[in-house]
């Protein structure tokens, strides 16, 4: 299981935060980085991830608990896991792995939070060996699915994308 966090800092300016993203927003957030996650893994000849609703469940936890925390984490604030919180909501998966990222201040227009977002993606993109566990996740052959999280607030943009894969049966 890779884990390892990211960093990115932007300068789209502050823009006064929220008490959270309406859901039509979020969806919206969450369907575009799955498309853009699928254009990158498309361009490598990999299979489109769906997304995985207990995965999207456990990344919107994660990204909810480090805003409230203010710190970007693996461990969520009740001290588990990625793969903990995807088992306590029922799932089972073979592998799993998880990206998370953070950007301050907050942002809550939707066309300069996707802008956030894409930088995210962007900068995970552009790593290379050996600190590319973010690409490598992005890209692995290993997943099926996706479950995005995306939690804004007075401490900024969180996400966390969580990766699901299955051996055949």
């Amino acid at each position: 299981m890779l884990l390892i966090a990211l960093l990115v800092s932007s300068n789209l300016g502050p823009i006064p935060p929220s008490d959270g993203l309406p859901l039509v927003e979020l969806q919206s957030m969450r369907s575009q980085l799955t498309q853009l996650i699928n254009h990158h893994r498309s361009q490598y000849q990999l299979t489109q991830l769906g997304m995985d609703q207990l995965a999207q469940q456990a990344a919107q936890a994660n990204a909810e608990s480090m805003l409230a925390a203010d710190k970007m984490s693996h461990i969520d604030n009740a001290g588990r896991t990625p793969m903990d919180r995807y088992l306590a909501l029922g799932g089972k998966a073979d592998y799993y792995g998880e990206n998370v990222g953070f950007r301050s201040p907050a942002v809550v227009d939707p066309v300069l939070l996707w802008s956030v977002l894409a930088k995210l993606d962007e900068a995970m993109m552009a790593e290379t060996p050996p600190n590319d566990a973010h690409r490598r996740n992005i890209l692995s052959a290993n997943y099926t699915a996706v479950g995005i999280g995306v939690a804004v607030g007075p401490n900024g943009v969180f996400i966390d994308e969580d990766f699901v894969g299955y051996h055949p049966k």
